[in-house]
């Protein structure tokens, strides 16, 4: 399975040339969504109701609490084989635009000059399609069963989520020359808190996270139910 997935992985990028260097770019080209800011929120097997971003990235809500043993022994993990995605992810990418309007409303902000985005270790996580189903079948019921039809009623897309893309991740601050290292000090520490990661000891201008979930892959076809009224819309963007 692992070495089909790396062909097609192979095949994405020799048939279709980078044209922007750009995180959201890089993803949508292996078909995977970027996922701002990256989290733990959203893997393999999970029900979420999804929102399609203007700027192509994927907003996740999740819909259904998940017993972390529900899933043992069905998530597959595999170091990414593609050798040209993984040079890219772990280039420095400028993601000042995307990460500001996360962090909006910490003040201070307008003495950050640029962020940048490093990606290492990553991986794949994914999860069979048998294994879906099981899993579905399991949570579609009680309140998790009204969440999703509440969400269906209301015009919401809830997806499955069939594989992420995973690694540890470093934001890198560029702050304006005339910012004190206490100022940048404070405002990293803030800005790691906005993010839900952590600021590097000893540094005033990286913040970081371990084996979070950073692109993600749906299962195409949408949760349906019965009870839920409401157009039914694909799990891929129109």
């Amino acid at each position: 399975m692992f070495v089909a997935i790396g062909l097609v992985m192979i095949a994405t990028w020799v048939g279709f040339p980078r044209k922007k260097q750009t995180i959201t770019a890089i993803l949508s080209e292996t078909g995977y969504f970027e996922v701002v800011p990256p989290s733990t929120f959203g893997g393999p097997g999970t029900i979420n109701t999804i929102e399609y971003l203007s700027s192509g990235r994927l907003e996740l809500h999740p819909t259904c609490d998940v017993d972390p043993a529900l899933l043992t022994g069905k998530i597959q993990r595999s170091p990414t084989v593609d050798r040209d995605l993984k040079q890219s992810l772990e280039r420095n990418l400028d993601v000042s635009a995307q990460i500001r309007d996360k962090l909006s409303a910490v003040a201070g902000m307008q003495q950050v000059d640029s962020i940048r985005l490093k990606l290492e270790n990553a991986n794949i996580l994914l999860i069979s399609d048998e294994a879906l189903i099981a899993t579905r079948n399991a949570l579609l019921k009680a309140e998790c069963e009204d969440a999703v039809t509440l969400n269906i009623s209301s015009g919401g897309v809830v997806c499955q989520t069939r594989s992420v893309l995973e690694a540890d991740v470093v934001y890198e601050i560029k702050y304006h020359n005339k910012v004190s290292m206490e100022e940048r000090a404070k405002l990293t520490s803030e800005i790691a808190a906005k993010l839900d990661l952590d600021a590097h000891q000893g540094s005033d201008d990286k913040v970081s996270g371990s084996q979070l979930f950073f692109g993600i892959r749906l299962s195409p076809n949408p949760i349906v139910l019965k009870t839920a009224a409401g157009e039914i819309k694909p799990c891929t963007r129109r």
